[in-house]
């Protein structure tokens, strides 16, 4: 009897442990997913100090495109109004969201795909994206956009 009692409580700890990591999977990628969406919502407005919201405003923000590393929110922000200094610039941007991975609960990463359609031209790329949960808020600390 003891026996059962044991391997009874063993079964409900493993399963408990499986269903808190996919309870917390989903609600990273949910999380994750509603920054994006609210970037995306900025953007298409032509608003990019909205867009910047998803950023840790931060010095030590990482920001990774074709022009190289650039370090911190203000710098990151400069770069994104001198490459679309307007609406019509920005166009409107969609994203994929390929994977997400949690990599622990307070850190995700995200990989997609980035389409900008605009009179200009269009522009796409890939992305990848490293979440942090800073002060209860999801935020890209990193950005390597091609």
């Amino acid at each position: 009897m003891r026996f059962k009692a044991i391997y009874s409580l063993v079964i409900l700890c493993c399963l408990a442990g499986c269903m808190s990591t996919k309870f917390r999977s989903e609600s990273t990628k949910t999380r994750t997913k509603d920054v994006l969406d609210q970037q995306v919502i900025a953007w298409n407005k032509g608003d990019l100090n909205g867009y910047m919201q998803g950023y840790w405003k931060s010095d030590s923000l990482e920001f990774i495109g074709k022009n190289g590393v650039t370090y911190g929110w203000e710098k990151t922000l400069q770069n994104y109004q001198r490459s679309y200094p307007n609406a019509e610039a920005m166009g409107q941007l969609a994203l994929t969201i390929l994977r997400v991975e949690d990599i622990n609960s307070s850190t995700a990463y995200v990989t997609g795909k980035w389409t900008i359609t605009r009179t200009a031209g269009n522009l796409e790329g890939y992305f990848t994206l490293l979440f942090r949960k800073i002060d209860e808020e999801w935020k890209i600390v990193s950005d390597h956009s091609s």
